[in-house]
């Protein structure tokens, strides 16, 4: 088996702490190891065999950080000069491998608390995906979220019997009213990115509903450059830019998922966030306690339920309440706890300004 993370995301709505140059994986949110290095430690149980897709320009952080949590540890790094979103990149992971290989493909950006339960999933998901499904982890929704997209499953119990169940269909991200009344019928999961297939039904399935996106990554694949890490602890493969480019950037969900009539879902409830906001920092800080640990450069007097994310530079707060406050040594950021989405609409002002120093 293999597993392949993808750590290409920019994390722009983590800003002004995550940006171009160190995205919100590689950034030290939880008061311990990055998201990328819990990521690496979490599946490296599953299989020593890894595949690591990132953007050219953060190869070094990632090597780094992977030598910090697993010295010595090999690994293939397949580095994309430009991002063209999760299909590519799972496409050029799997030409790496044996048609037969199992593949477990799950993002460097996410947390899970409960990893005994994570573990019990992947191995379910593991067991669909030895059957011959492309099989995706519908997380239990907790409330009705309108920044995910949902899963609808059909409810037979033969599935159940297997522990997975058809998926019917994907759905968009809902309005408030909808993903009410998709919890209410029992029969939806939120979309967590995180998959198990075979390497080579994943590339037949995609043959059938995106071509273009097999065709391309095919050809960008065969003249890609291949270079062995110092010690022959891995391998870089460099995806060559104009190649690249040519590639149809979809997500895998849009190219394969949504469209193949052979996808199976494992329902789990894992203690999962995408971390796609600062107000879903403040939700896991506040579950796993991270919000009690004092920094010593935060002072706090007569404030309280703020997130306060600081730098070397102190920060003093006084009679303050549910705050989200991100100093960082450019650029500070003062959200009102329950709007910290908005932060996308800043980073389209830096860009529609000129200011890309600053993202």
């Amino acid at each position: 088996m293999t597993t392949i993370v993808l750590s290409g995301g920019g994390g722009t709505r983590l800003w002004p702490l995550s940006r171009q140059a160190l995205p919100k994986q590689y950034c030290d949110l939880l008061n311990g190891p990055t998201l990328f290095e819990r990521t690496i430690k979490r599946n490296i149980k599953f299989s020593d065999n890894l595949i690591v897709a990132i953007n050219v320009s953060h190869f070094d952080i990632a090597k780094s950080q992977l030598e910090k949590v697993c010295p010595h540890k090999s690994a293939r790094f397949i580095l994309e000069p430009c991002g063209r979103n999760t299909a590519p990149a799972i496409t050029l992971a799997c030409l790496a491998l044996d048609p037969d290989e199992l593949v477990l493909v799950v993002p460097s950006d996410h947390i899970i608390l409960d990893e005994e339960a994570y573990e019990d999933a992947v191995n379910r998901a593991l067991v669909a995906a030895s059957l011959g499904y492309l099989v995706t982890f519908g997380l239990k929704p907790e409330y009705a979220e309108t920044g995910y997209g949902y899963i609808e499953v059909d409810s037979d119990e033969e599935a159940a019997e297997k522990e997975f169940h058809h998926v019917r269909a994907f759905k968009e991200k809902p309005d408030r009213a909808t993903a009410e009344a998709y919890i209410a019928t029992g029969r939806y999961y939120w979309n967590s990115g995180m998959f198990a297939f075979l390497a080579g039904k994943y590339l037949n399935e995609l043959g059938k509903t995106a071509a273009e996106i097999l065709m391309a990554s095919e050809k960008a694949w065969k003249i890609a450059r291949r270079s062995i890490l110092p010690g022959g602890i891995g391998e870089v493969i460099t995806i060559p830019q104009e190649e690249m480019f040519l590639i149809p950037a979809e997500s895998i969900d849009y190219a394969v998922m949504e469209k193949s009539q052979n996808v199976a879902v494992v329902p789990c409830s894992f203690g999962w966030s995408d971390l796609g906001s600062w107000d879903a920092i403040w939700n896991i800080r506040e579950k796993s306690g991270i919000e009690a640990i004092e920094e010593p450069s935060i002072i706090s007097v007569d404030s309280k339920r703020n997130l306060i994310i600081g730098s070397e530079r102190l920060v003093a707060l006084v009679d303050i309440e549910d705050l989200i406050v991100v100093d960082t040594p450019d650029a500070l950021m003062i959200s009102r706890r329950g709007s910290s989405q908005e932060v996308k609409k800043i980073v389209e002002i830096l860009k529609e300004k000129g200011k890309t120093h600053l993202l």
